[in-house]
């Protein structure tokens, strides 16, 4: 989590059981969740029946590739609920059991009813045991994003949409 407690966060809203916190000034949401596996974007299905060949951050039809893009998944909610841009933003995915994380872009709206997914690439570096299509349904990952601060990812810079 930010240098803030949770306690110094207020709740944005409630999906799917998972609350989402966000700072008094807007500029920090947090939630804790499981670890859905998204394999969206330009690269391979690998059999996910859900697969779209697109992702919601655009980049000019250059859509993520989750085999090589970090990203986070976001309810459309948060998307709709913060001020600053949510595409593009500075992300962050940490497994809390084993403090093993990494920075991450904001790159992907899921459904409205649930949270925790995060890119395939990302996803295998927090939790070593996933496969492209398992994930881990333990509520042990905090997805931490910074709306309207653009992402940096290995080195790649992100603009915001």
């Amino acid at each position: 989590m930010s240098k803030k407690g949770i306690d110094d966060l207020n709740v944005l809203v409630v999906v799917g059981g998972i609350t989402i916190y966000i700072s008094d000034d807007g500029k920090y949401v947090c939630f804790l969740s499981d670890l859905s596996i998204c394999n969206d974007g330009s690269g391979p299905a690998f059999g996910d029946p859900h697969h779209q060949s697109e992702t919601a951050y655009y980049n000019g039809g250059k859509f993520l590739n989750a085999q090589h893009d970090k990203y986070i998944v976001i309810p459309p909610q948060v998307r709709q609920m913060t001020v600053g841009k949510c595409m593009g933003c500075k992300g962050h995915l940490t497994n809390l059991n084993t403090k093993v994380n990494h920075a991450a872009v904001t790159g992907e709206i899921g459904p409205d009813y649930t949270t925790g997914e995060a890119a395939y690439c990302l996803a295998k570096i927090v939790n070593p045991k996933i496969t492209h299509n398992s994930g881990d349904e333990s509520l042990i990952y905090l997805y931490e994003l910074w709306p309207g601060v653009p992402a940096v990812v290995d080195g790649k810079h992100y603009k915001l949409e």
